[in-house]
């Protein structure tokens, strides 16, 4: 039997301390207070909505939980704004980016670069290259990553609502600085916004959702990982291997998709004007300012059908003048699907109560 000596176990007891304190430095990392920043609540927002032009590349974490019926012909949207998305992101600027959503089979990959949109599905492995402009197109994994959700949302805001500075916290090893936006409209659903951005160059690493109603944040997107270096080019660009499948596919024409199945939409709707659309979307419109915008669109006759059974299954039909309406209401979205008898379905949806939403299809029908 071998006796360890006393030197020998001192030896052991420091490799085993020192293993500890190695395995233990990132929680006490974390713990450490985070020094507070001077920048008032307008000069961090204003760092924010400038930092379209810095780099990162990191992994990020988004968890939503609005509670969707799945509509029809919306593909994967409804559980991207229902579950938890994970991906990886390498941002050289606003034209030249790659966004890698994990998936439970592999990853979907899209790529933004000078010679237009590229996605790889790692199922099919097949690599398509979209050619065209998006003048509208529906939500993707990477509008969920921290920077662009949080510029698209302090983009919204109008004059009246409120800016505040939050305390600082610590989020993928950055000292963030947290900023707090508070709608002063009462016709919105979201209660506030608050964003974590690093205070040097207004990089936004985590951003909070929350709707009018008590509770959680409805909506939790943050860095897990971030790094402020430059990806390199190779990291953007699309390089498939030889066997990988490649195809090219140009966008649907989405004014004819969905335009001409109804009169023209008025110039205001609920006491709203109408917000400015897209070149050739003249059938498609938003009305509203800042947050309490909503977005009315005519639907296919097969569409409106089957949009009307699903939302009547997760909703509640409810009476109104002059038609039909389905009404869906969660804590944050809320869709309201009208229709005039003998008359196409219009679907009408925003982050608005549903009173704005029933008195602008009851004007809307009235319209019709």
């Amino acid at each position: 039997m071998r006796v360890v000596s006393g030197q020998a176990a001192r030896r052991w007891a420091l490799v085993g301390a020192g293993t500890a304190i190695l395995c233990l430095l990132p929680a006490l990392v974390a713990a450490l207070p985070v020094p507070a920043s001077a920048l008032t609540a307008a000069q961090l927002r204003a760092r924010i909505l400038k930092s379209a032009d810095v780099p990162y590349q990191g992994y990020a974490e988004s968890d939503v939980d609005l509670d969707l019926p799945a509509l029809p012909d919306l593909g994967n949207v409804t559980a991207l704004l229902d579950g938890t998305t994970d991906q990886y992101a390498w941002y050289r600027s606003a034209g030249q980016w790659r966004a890698d959503v994990l998936t439970t089979a592999g990853e979907d990959d899209t790529y933004l670069t000078s010679r237009g949109t590229y996605t790889w599905n790692y199922t099919s492995d097949l690599m398509t290259r979209i050619e065209g402009t998006q003048p509208v197109r529906l939500p993707r994994a990477a509008d969920l990553l921290p920077p662009a959700l949080a510029t698209r949302l302090l983009s919204f805001a109008g004059r009246a609502d409120r800016i505040s500075r939050l305390p600082s916290r610590r989020v993928a090893g950055i000292d963030a600085a947290g900023l707090r936006l508070v709608p002063a409209s009462q016709a919105t659903t979201i209660g506030a916004v608050d964003i974590w951005a690093d205070p040097v160059n207004g990089l936004p690493v985590q951003v909070n959702l929350y709707g009018r109603r008590a509770g959680g944040p409805l909506l939790v997107s943050r860095f897990l990982d971030v790094s402020l270096s430059m990806p390199s080019v190779a990291d953007v660009t699309p390089d498939p291997a030889p066997d990988v499948g490649f195809t090219v596919t140009g966008l649907a024409d989405v004014s004819g998709v969905l335009g001409g199945f109804g009169p023209p939409l008025p110039g205001r709707l609920a006491g709203f004007g109408q917000v400015a659309s897209p070149a050739g979307l003249a059938d498609i419109a938003a009305y509203g300012d800042g947050f309490a915008r909503f977005v009315v669109l005519p639907l296919p006759e097969r569409t409106g059908t089957e949009a009307m059974t699903t939302a009547s299954a997760a909703g509640a039909s409810i009476k109104i003048q002059g038609g039909t309406a389905v009404l869906v209401t969660t804590p944050l979205l809320t869709v309201l699907l009208a229709s005039p008898l003998g008359g196409p379905v219009y679907l009408l949806t925003g982050a608005v109560t549903a009173k704005l939403l029933y008195a602008a299809a009851t004007q809307l029908l009235a319209v019709g």
